[in-house]
């Protein structure tokens, strides 16, 4: 039994007769009856009774076409696919917190005006959960942070941001004069930072290690904007984007302090599989955020 088999029965049963059939299937009489007699050998009894040198569905068949109908449609459904696949097939997007938060909406709306058609699914998170999730083809695309050491995955720098200290205008770091902030000084404040493991805690941290310093936060966040409202309500100095900072800086709802030879940023990343198969939609998504 094959789906030739299961076609030719069907057809049998719509046009009522083995002449119908095989003039719709462009076939002879006798190899529609030689399917139709191997299908019955193959389930192992009678689909049709013969009446009068006629075919007549029986019970059998009545019930063995209520299962091959939904097959057939089944398989139909999949070849109408077939070529256009992967226009259909979600785009599976991973970004870390920050370009999440102010990157991938208006690229993702920017995407979908011009393919409706492709959905795309989006997981934001840190760096090192998007890597992960990328290595196990969880993802196709990630955007991230910082430095992504997995020789399998091809990286694209495509921006980057500066990480700003700040505190409240209130906080004695804010008045310290014209000189700058020591890294000294700084550790001592209470720091609220971003979580171990992202590259914003990580590049910070970092920076503290080049100079024989390490950080014993007060509070930690996976998100930024909590710590700008903490740093609002002067409950210590943090570290975030500067991108995150510089309305409320302008606003003069917080201060950027200056710290001494502390100038870091955060590089951005287009992350993907070396091997992996780019669609005409992976596409499009890579040069919008390259290029737009």
């Amino acid at each position: 039994m094959n789906l030739r088999h299961l076609t030719i029965f069907k057809m049998v049963c719509e046009k009522g007769s083995i002449t119908g059939a095989a003039k719709a299937l462009s076939m002879t009489q006798p190899a529609v009856s030689h399917a139709i007699n191997e299908l019955e050998e193959s389930v192992g009894s009678p689909l049709f009774d013969r009446v009068s040198r006629r075919v007549v569905i029986n019970e059998n068949g009545k019930f063995y076409l209520s299962k091959v109908n939904p097959l057939l449609e089944l398989y139909q459904d999949l070849e109408n696919y077939s070529g256009t696949l992967h226009l259909n097939a979600p785009l599976r997007i991973g970004s870390c917190v920050t370009l999440g938060s102010y990157l991938l909406p208006g690229v993702v709306s920017r995407f979908t005006l011009s393919n409706p058609d492709t959905q795309i699914k989006v997981s934001v998170s840190n760096s090192q959960d998007i890597t992960s999730k990328l290595m196990k083809n969880e993802l196709d695309i990630g955007l991230v942070e910082g430095v992504i050491s997995d020789d399998q995955l091809e990286k694209i720098p495509f921006s980057s941001y500066p990480l700003a200290v700040i505190c409240a205008p209130s906080h004695p770091l804010a008045k310290s004069g014209d000189q700058p902030v020591t890294l000294e000084e700084l550790i001592k404040a209470p720091l609220l930072l971003r979580e171990t493991g992202c590259t914003i805690r990580d590049t910070f941290d970092y920076a503290l290690a080049l100079n024989n310093l390490s950080s014993e936060p007060l509070w930690t966040s996976t998100n930024s904007d909590v710590i700008l409202q903490a740093v609002k309500e002067n409950i210590g100095v943090g570290v975030v984007p500067r991108i995150f900072a510089d309305e409320c800086i302008q606003h003069g709802d917080i201060v950027e302090i200056e710290i001494k030879d502390f100038n870091i940023s955060c590089m951005n990343h287009l992350v993907f599989q070396k091997d992996k198969f780019q669609t005409e939609s992976f596409q499009a998504f890579i040069n919008l955020v390259l290029f737009e």
